[in-house]
């Protein structure tokens, strides 16, 4: 079982995994959405300590490229055992979607897959789409 109070590495660095999945959810990455992962990272203490955002991107979209969207979000998902983990994906998912202020059906589609893998109840990711608009 993981530590939320230290912040547990590998359950970070597969947030910031599915921040970029999400970033790329349209196919393209926004100079906004970038922003906002890396304004995610420095502002929670749960992301902190991990290797350099670069790092886990560039991995990322290697694994994308290679296996593509469903299954690179498929296993940074199940990678996240703790239950403060998936929910803090999720919203975070939800702001760097946001950030571009554009919200095309490929990322409503990515936020729904997320929603189930992450197994959150429909009134939880309501709740947590509230948060991340905050």
């Amino acid at each position: 079982m993981s530590s939320t109070k230290g912040g547990d590495r590998d359950e970070a660095e597969h947030v910031i995994a599915l921040l970029v999945l999400a970033a790329w959810a349209d196919g393209k990455v926004e100079g906004s959405e970038a922003f906002a992962i890396q304004r995610i990272v420095s502002a929670n203490p749960l992301l902190a300590h991990v290797r350099p955002i670069s790092a886990i991107a560039e991995e990322t979209r290697v694994r994308l490229r290679e296996k593509g969207m469903d299954a690179a979000l498929e296993a940074a998902c199940a990678a996240l055992r703790d239950r403060t983990y998936r929910e803090l994906a999720f919203q975070c998912c939800a702001k760097v979607m946001a950030a571009d202020r554009i919200f095309p059906a490929e990322e409503e589609n990515v936020l729904k897959k997320l929603q189930r893998m992450l197994g959150l109840e429909s009134a939880e990711a309501e709740r947590l789409l509230v948060l991340a608009t905050r």
